[in-house]
């Protein structure tokens, strides 16, 4: 779990329109001292919900006036009344995806089961963009409304939307640059998707759960619930260690120090600061989770000369003594013990 931020540069659109209705900008973009992987000045994910909902608020229009088919502030509250019959994620994606599309007044939102999964897809081929020959501009947008998304679901059902997630589906293509904004996401990201999808564990997503709150769909409450959420989510994953948000990057498949550093919006020598001040060192790390992608792969009958060429060890020697000096036996032997 890594801090998300916008490209200032990649909404422009938003900028100009939040200018032409007379929205102060300045609260949000002073802020933007962090840079992007572009290089370029951003704004945490939650500023760029906050200048949505300005923007909306100004607008009178839920949409940001990014659709050219406006959605007044009022038609969020035809949900409330809804959402408080949910009684499972399951029922909550549904209701989410049937009256969104009643207010929009199309089928942009679907829901598909099979294979143990739920997924909630997102088609936005044929929504009225107002900026659609913007293409940057359209795919941030989608993006950060699956991250929208995400976070409603997640707030309304106190955390099960998290545990249930397993994928993201995106429509920009696989050998563009990473944009900054998909750090949100914990989970595995599938590029080149005909739709957008969120795709969530059945079995949790039907667990029983019960909606206690009152739920405010207006364009502020709405927005509001987001960017709470955004903010908490934040605050936590500043209160953990550095060493734990190393690892969970690593286990994501970052093995430089450098691409670490830039995800934790840090340099690389205060990396190596702070891991040394919690007493770790970023190769003992970067190890610990080889070592246990190793033992996980030879439990499942991988043999050692696959575990060495996937965990790009220079030879099988060089990863038994290290694999011995890990679990205190070598790779074949620890492999043997899980032979039928």
């Amino acid at each position: 779990m890594s801090r998300a931020f916008v490209e200032i540069g990649d909404i422009q659109p938003l900028v100009d329109a939040a200018v032409e209705h007379g929205v102060d900008l300045a609260p949000f973009l002073q802020t933007s001292d962090s840079k992007g992987e572009g290089g370029g000045a951003s704004i945490a994910i939650a500023d760029y919900f906050r200048i949505q909902r300005s923007l909306a608020l100004a607008s009178d229009d839920l949409t940001a006036v990014i659709s050219s088919r406006k959605l007044t502030f009022k038609t969020g509250q035809f949900l409330i009344a809804q959402m408080q019959n949910a009684t499972s994620l399951m029922a909550t994606i549904e209701i989410l995806a049937e009256h969104m599309n009643m207010m929009h007044g199309d089928t942009y939102n679907s829901v598909r089961f099979g294979d143990s999964r739920l997924a909630l897809i997102i088609d936005d081929s044929h929504f009225p963009y107002r900026s659609r020959e913007n293409t940057d501009f359209v795919e941030l947008v989608g993006d950060c409304l699956t991250i929208k998304i995400h976070c409603l679901l997640d707030s309304l059902t106190e955390g099960a939307a998290s545990a249930a997630l397993r994928r993201i589906k995106l429509k920009r293509r696989r050998g563009e640059t990473r944009r900054p904004q998909n750090a949100f996401w914990s989970v595995p990201l599938e590029y080149g998707a005909p739709a957008y999808e969120l795709i969530y564990d059945f079995d949790l997503a039907c667990a029983p759960l019960q909606i206690r709150e009152a739920v405010d769909m207006s364009t502020d409450g709405l927005f509001s619930r987001v960017i709470s959420h955004l903010d908490a989510r934040d605050t936590l994953e500043s209160e953990r260690s550095i060493a734990a948000r190393t690892r969970d990057l690593v286990e994501d498949g970052l093995s430089r120090q450098s691409d670490v550093a830039r995800k934790l919006d840090i340099s690389v020598a205060t990396l190596r600061r702070r891991l040394s001040e919690e007493g770790v060192q970023f190769r003992d790390l970067l190890l610990e989770t080889r070592l246990h992608r190793a033992e996980s792969m030879l439990k499942r009958g991988a043999s050692v000369a696959q575990a060495t060429e996937a965990l790009d060890y220079s030879d099988i020697r060089a990863f038994n003594r290290a694999f011995k000096r890990w679990k205190g036996k070598t790779p074949a032997a620890f492999a043997q013990e899980f032979q039928s």
